[in-house]
């Protein structure tokens, strides 16, 4: 008798398990096909689409960035690129499409605000659209050597956060790194010494870059 019902329970445990699993599979293709038609109402609909007030906006904010100098006021253009970089946090086409814009503002501005504004979305950016960031990763490292100390100092804290994270690869322009070492600004020496501290417990990552280091500091 009691064989008899420790069978039953065994096959009861299964054909719960069973059904376990299968309710497991409908419910693992939802939120993959949820997860999809999220996915594509970020990339195609929000900032593409025809009806979206988002798609609007997107390109006249391009459109005041790209002509600063007919849109020259301050405060509209601190707005207008700070918008544009947010938008380009949505959908990895429209980043695409914007980048160039992007890095032109960050080269040429002469607003220090504007810069460091800049350099912060593209660490967001990064977070977002890890291959059009790490493919450019020059320009940012760039910022490295502004005049303004705010930016460089954001550079540096942008720069660790995404080298000690892997989001980017180690390459080298890690020199330009290792030159703040030698900053007059305490702020970005101490920085840059924390960075430093926290690359040489990953494996061979400050030995493979030593070269670029040591020819910087001669500089």
């Amino acid at each position: 008798m009691e064989a008899k019902e420790a069978k039953t329970d065994d096959e009861e445990k299964r054909k719960k398990s069973e059904v376990d699993e299968d309710l497991e599979q409908v419910v693992g293709t939802v939120e993959d096909d949820i997860g999809e038609a999220i996915q594509h109402i970020r990339e195609r609909e929000l900032l593409f689409g025809q009806n979206s007030l988002l798609a609007t906006y997107g390109s006249l904010i391009s459109f005041v960035c790209a002509n600063n100098k007919l849109y020259n006021d301050r405060t509209l253009q601190i707005t207008a690129t700070l918008a544009l970089a947010k938008l380009m946090c949505v959908s990895a086409d429209f980043c695409e499409s914007n980048l160039q814009l992007l890095f032109t503002i960050l080269e040429k501005s002469t607003d220090a605000t504007i810069r460091s504004n800049l350099v912060i979305a593209l660490g967001d950016m990064a977070v977002c659209f890890n291959n059009l960031i790490d493919e450019n990763i020059s320009y940012l490292y760039k910022r490295l050597n502004d005049t303004d100390t705010l930016v460089k100092k954001n550079t540096l804290m942008v720069l660790t956060h995404l080298i000690l994270n892997g989001m980017v690869k180690v390459k080298g322009q890690i020199g330009e790194m290792a030159r703040c070492l030698e900053d007059s600004d305490q702020r970005i020496s101490d920085l840059a010494k924390l960075f430093f501290t926290e690359l040489s417990t990953k494996d061979n990552a400050i030995y493979n870059n030593l070269p670029d280091i040591i020819s910087n500091l001669e500089l």
